[in-house]
């Protein structure tokens, strides 16, 4: 590198992006799994923005999503969500009408 030069990001900001490539690593989560992984106190309400993301790559057929039981009397039990299409290395970007994927540079 020339002096003066700006090495490229290599570190993945936000909480979905983060999410994301936690997915794809371990190729499937729960919720609890993620937030005890990613949260690190600076993310306002990050459960709720979480589940948000989770839900609708779950409803685009990205991520499938299953109940599994938690062993509590009276609890429904936790999700676990299953990386079944891995778009690529960049998080997929959810917008109103569509999720963007922006490895392939379009709307799914």
């Amino acid at each position: 590198m020339k002096a003066g030069q700006i090495a490229p990001r290599t570190r993945t900001q936000g909480l979905r992006a983060r999410a994301w490539w936690m997915l794809r690593k371990n190729r499937s989560a729960t919720l609890q799994e993620l937030l005890l992984t990613l949260n690190d106190g600076k993310y306002k309400r990050p459960d709720s923005n979480l589940i948000k993301y989770l839900r609708r790559l779950s409803h685009a057929g990205i991520l499938e999503r299953e109940r599994i039981d938690d062993g509590k009397l009276t609890s429904n039990g936790v999700y676990r969500y299953t990386l079944v299409n891995d778009l690529g290395p960049k998080a997929p970007v959810i917008r109103k009408q569509a999720i963007y994927d922006p490895n392939a540079e379009e709307e799914l």
